[in-house]
């Protein structure tokens, strides 16, 4: 057999070997997706936002907060948050388009600056004029685009190991490679304890939180139907959203991050507390990407601090951050 053939019949087998695997991960998908959103036993209640349903979770009576999950998450994220800032709060946390229960329509769009459109309008429909916002990872650039596209319904800012501009580019370079092989990727997801424990032990200090309970809560939305699809669709929509600059955002910020996040370091809670006029820095020890979820006690009490005070103590931050942005511009 000549060597042409030879590289022929190896390519024909490899081939083969890839698209055996690409009908198995198909499989694997459609049986993986097995939940439907409206019928999974959501906790909260819904809403139709301009034909998609979106999934939120509302406790409490007082000032208004609004909480946004990181990537891949949702409202599970906050659970041990929901029920002590609900004391004196009323707390709104929602599942973004895509993500939790919420719909995943097929031709949406999952760009970050329609993400913030998206909590506008929640807010909106709750009859919410202004509101503190909290939010997590991807959730906090989420958050700031809020603050900076719609700043009179934002009155204070928490971000937690919040998703930087750094990250936001590297995610959008790397996007376009890695959305056709995400339904590849499904028949791990089979194997969800496995992978799950083995994903989330590098987004937390102590494994022993990775609980089969809470990794059933973390994943438990990602059985939804269409998941991976606008998983992959978020990769490429978020290739038009605009960069955004945090020294635009004035109001008073708080920023937590745990100390041994090896997804975010903390470096680049350090560089956003440079970058925001009126920020400040808490560092969570004994965290690392998820301090709410393994640090929930320490995590309160400074969120609680921070969202107590009373607003007009920020105020001349507030006008002179304001100040200097309106002379650059």
């Amino acid at each position: 057999m000549s060597q042409r053939h030879r590289l022929a019949r190896l390519l024909a087998l490899v081939g083969g070997a890839f698209a055996a695997y690409s009908a198995y991960a198909w499989y694997a998908m459609r049986r993986l997706e097995d939940l439907e959103p409206q019928s999974a036993g959501a906790p909260g209640s819904f809403l139709d936002v301009d034909g998609v349903r979106i999934h939120y979770v509302e406790a409490g009576q007082g000032p208004p907060v609004v909480l946004i999950h990181g990537w891949n998450a949702s409202t599970f994220s906050f659970r041990y948050t929901i029920p002590e800032l609900a004391r004196d709060h009323r707390v709104v946390a929602l599942d973004l388009k895509g993500y939790g229960y919420s719909d995943r329509p097929a031709e949406g769009d999952y760009s970050l600056a329609t993400q913030a459109e998206l909590v506008q309008r929640v807010m909106d429909r709750l009859d919410i004029g202004r509101a503190d916002v909290i939010g997590h990872s991807m959730g906090g650039a989420v958050a700031m685009r809020l603050a900076v596209q719609h700043p009179e319904l934002v009155s204070r800012v928490v971000l937690v190991d919040s998703v930087t501009m750094a990250e936001f580019r590297r995610a959008i370079r790397f996007g376009r490679l890695l959305r056709p092989l995400l339904p590849l990727a499904a028949p791990l997801a089979l194997h969800r304890d496995r992978v799950g424990r083995a994903v989330f032990r590098t987004a937390v200090h102590d494994p022993a939180h990775l609980t089969p309970e809470v990794l059933e809560g973390y994943f438990r939305p990602l059985r939804m139907k269409g998941h991976l699809r606008a998983l992959a669709r978020q990769l490429v929509d978020r290739r038009q959203d605009k960069l955004v600059d945090p020294a635009r955002i004035w109001q008073p910020t708080l920023i937590l991050w745990g100390e041994h996040d090896r997804w975010l370091p903390l470096v680049h809670g350090e560089t956003l507390a440079r970058q925001i006029s009126n920020a400040k820095l808490a560092v969570v020890r004994g965290a690392g990407h998820l301090p709410l979820e393994e640090q929930p006690a320490t995590c309160n009490q400074l969120l609680l601090g921070f969202l107590n005070l009373p607003e007009e103590a920020g105020e001349p931050a507030q006008k002179e951050a304001a100040a200097k942005l309106e002379t650059a511009i």
